[in-house]
């Protein structure tokens, strides 16, 4: 019987340990999604030129400003369509106008007239603080010029007048002194130490000026500079024409073509026996802008003599602006601006 037991247990013992049954686990609907990660693709932002808004790679600028002539002995100039942002102010008796031009990316072997610096346009260098070129400077009175640019310590000053870095300075046989004196930009590069600036405007590829549409503008100084742009619809440019004129560049053989005009209004006034003309930029006041056919009225904000100039549209948002030049209008309460908008 004891045996038996034992043979009863051993068999039970051996089924309990045989192979067991394997189950197939359920197969994968074929038709069930499959979550697949999307990869992130990040946008890299566009860097720009503080200059004129275009693609722009380098942090650092060999950047001038420059004084020319605007007179009609002067025209035309030599390398304006090539710069970035361009002032035009009165000066000497309220007649003519010259313009500080200032090229950022852009390094003409031939620019000018090349004149003489005037309190304005020093004024313009304490927010600025560019290298400078100019030939000579007022340094009479209220209207020392001169006295300014020593103070604000530029990077480097080009003074065909004064013999100071004067190599990058030749003159045109072509025409009469003192209309001949041209600066080469490109050369005097290698003059210029590793400078950094920063934004001054805001560029897009959209503007937030968006009010009237505009054929033309025009701005008169006086009756011997008047100033008129034209919009070009093909372009998204406005033709430059002084006195009537297409306002060429003799350089290019090409007619000025403008992205960006802000008119900005500040008071006025002259000193001294020559009438230098003196504008007061700290404070604020009233700023027209004219960009991509459009016409906005707005404001300017200058808080001290070094501040950057701020420009507001109409609803107080900081301009923006396209990428390409940008011609600044400084105009007095006597200069007659007339916008003729476009007809519905």
């Amino acid at each position: 019987m004891k045996k038996l037991l034992i043979t009863l247990f051993v068999i039970f013992l051996l089924l309990g340990c045989g192979p067991k049954a394997v189950v197939d686990p359920e197969p994968e609907d074929p038709e069930d999604p499959i979550d697949i990660e999307e990869p992130v693709i990040i946008e890299e932002p566009i860097k720009r030129s503080v200059f004129n808004g275009m693609e722009y790679d380098d942090e650092e600028y060999e950047a001038f400003a420059i004084m020319i002539e605007n007179t009609a002995a002067a025209r035309p100039q030599s390398g304006l369509s090539l710069a970035d942002i361009v002032y035009e102010i009165a000066v000497d008796g309220w007649n003519i106008s010259r313009l500080f031009a200032i090229f950022g990316t852009e390094h003409p072997t031939k620019v000018g007239p090349v004149r003489s610096a005037r309190v304005p346009f020093a004024n313009l260098q304490k927010e600025w603080r560019l290298p400078f070129a100019h030939f000579g400077s007022a340094t009479t009175g209220q209207g020392d010029a001169l006295v300014i640019l020593k103070a604000i310590n530029l990077p480097i000053r080009f003074d065909g007048h004064k013999g100071l870095n004067d190599e990058f300075y030749s003159r045109d046989s072509a025409r009469s002194s003192p209309h001949n004196a041209y600066f080469n930009s490109e050369k005097a590069r290698v003059k210029i130490p590793e400078l950094a600036y920063e934004e001054r405007f805001t560029f897009d590829d959209v503007s937030n000026v968006d009010d009237a549409d505009v054929l033309s503008v025009s701005m008169k100084y006086s009756t011997i500079n008047v100033v008129k742009y034209e919009y070009d619809a093909t372009t998204k440019k406005f033709l430059r024409f002084v006195n009537g004129d297409p306002h060429m560049d003799a350089y290019t053989k090409k007619q000025l073509a403008i992205t960006n005009i802000i008119v900005l209004h500040a008071p006025h006034r002259s000193v001294e026996k020559v009438q230098y003309v003196l504008v007061d930029f700290v404070g604020e006041g009233k700023a027209e802008f004219f960009v991509n056919g459009k016409h906005e009225v707005g404001s300017w904000l200058k808080s001290s003599d070094t501040a950057i100039t701020k420009f507001f549209n109409s609803a107080g948002e900081e301009i923006v602006l396209l990428p390409g030049n940008t011609w600044i209008q400084v105009v007095h309460s006597k200069i007659a601006i007339v916008v003729v908008p476009l007809a519905q």
